[in-house]
């Protein structure tokens, strides 16, 4: 039975996909992708990822924004710059954006100013927020509820964790988007407790390709959008749903989190 997907997350603009970028994109479509979404990590990535989906109209959407990793590269024009950004109808929301502190690549301090300038334009403009945080989910919530009204317009992209941050984020009015880290059985057994209680309409799934590939492939150098199915029907297994009933109800979640039609 064929069904349809939205990749809520993927980064074409990755160095392991220079050689081949078209190829993997009409792979992903003849898959029954239908659409995906392109993470920007900085502003330059914000200018090139625009640049792709217009090459693709209505199948490729982007975010724009400075990831915590690149939080030193924010100045002060970025509130600016980023709210002239986001006026191009190809862009659907803000980010990825967030706090990392696993890394600190960034400075703390500029990690949450920027994190902050982010969730500012996120009030002034209405879009989602694609939100990314490691190891830093008390200052995360903090910024979160500081800046931004309840409930929050945006997703928890990539989550891995527990079901008490899964819960925090669902009370927010987050959506919670699920990567290939669910079928890594090495670091997963939180993510499964935790997606049994994960409500069918707050759901989002997402390849994060080329990175998290599905431990169920073999000798696969890097993940692509095309696996996204992969992803989902582990997803409904754990979920104890149908895949087919995960994967409607997903596409249902994403264009409505992002305003998409198709």
């Amino acid at each position: 039975m064929d069904m349809d997907y939205i990749d809520i997350g993927v980064n074409l603009l990755d160095s392991s996909f220079e050689e081949d970028r078209d190829e993997v994109i009409d792979r992903a479509f003849n898959s029954n992708i239908r659409i995906l979404i392109n993470t920007s990590s900085s502003m330059e990535d914000s200018v090139r990822s625009l640049n792709l989906a217009k090459k693709y109209p209505s199948k490729i959407f982007t975010t724009a924004g400075i990831h915590p990793h690149n939080a030193s590269t924010g100045d002060n024009s970025l509130k600016e710059s980023l709210t002239r950004m986001l006026q191009n109808d190809c862009m659907v929301a803000i980010g990825e954006c967030g706090l990392d502190y696993f890394r600190n690549l960034s400075p703390k301090d500029k990690q949450l100013s920027v994190f902050k300038t982010h969730l500012e334009v996120a009030k002034e403009t209405g879009l989602p927020l694609f939100l990314h945080q490691r190891d830093a989910h008390e200052d995360f919530t903090n910024c979160l509820n500081e800046v931004l009204d309840s409930p929050i317009h945006g997703v928890a992209h990539c989550f891995t964790g527990n079901i008490d941050q899964m819960n925090a984020y669902l009370d927010m009015g987050l959506y919670i988007g699920i990567t290939g880290w669910i079928c890594d059985e090495r670091r997963n057994a939180d993510l499964i407790k935790a997606v049994k209680h994960l409500p069918l309409d707050k759901v989002l799934i997402e390849t994060d390709s080329p990175y998290l590939i599905p431990r169920s492939l073999k000798n696969v150098r890097r993940n692509e959008p095309m696996n996204l199915s992969i992803i989902a029907e582990k997803l409904a297994n754990e979920m104890g749903i149908e895949h087919s009933q995960l994967a409607n109800q997903s596409v249902i979640n994403s264009k409505k989190l992002f305003n998409l039609s198709i």
